[in-house]
């Protein structure tokens, strides 16, 4: 960071881990109605500055709630792509014994519309859930500043 010393660079970091840890666990206490809502909060600070795009994923029970330490990074990629495996985010959701899921991905150039290869691999995802009766809930898309729904936008 331009004008920033490594040590109060190290300092803000930190802090932001601390900030992304926090919200995490309000997110799991969080009453079911506020969950989606707060990992939007949660994702745009965890990932939305990121300079490599990654794709996370939510683990939640049948009541929507998040499950305990139920947020994995599934893929971490290059500045503009990370494979997604439908496989891996439904092993992993069987693994904890999850009802639901919420995915994110960020998109280091700012843009948060998701491209066409987004809304397939949405689909392709919700199509490997619901063979296992798993529900994704939504995807989102973000940035340092903003974010996007596919649910909000219609497109789940």
């Amino acid at each position: 960071m331009a004008g920033v010393g490594e040590v109060a660079a190290t300092s803000l970091a930190m802090v932001q881990g601390v900030a992304a840890v926090y919200l995490q666990q309000a997110t799991e206490q969080a009453e079911p109605s506020q969950t989606t809502e707060r990992l939007l909060d949660f994702w745009r600070l965890r990932i939305g500055s990121l300079m490599n795009e990654v794709f996370e994923v939510a683990f939640l029970d049948t009541a929507h709630r998040l499950l305990p330490d139920g947020v994995q990074r599934m893929q971490e990629g290059t500045v503009d792509r990370a494979a997604v495996y439908p496989r891996r985010i439904v092993e992993g959701a069987l693994r904890r014994g999850a009802a639901a899921l919420v995915l994110a991905h960020n998109h280091p150039n700012g843009n948060v519309h998701p491209s066409e290869r987004d809304k397939l691999i949405t689909r392709a995802i919700v199509l490997a859930a619901d063979t296992v009766d798993l529900r994704v809930l939504d995807h989102i898309v973000v940035s340092s500043s903003t974010t996007f729904s596919f649910r909000n936008a219609g497109l789940l």
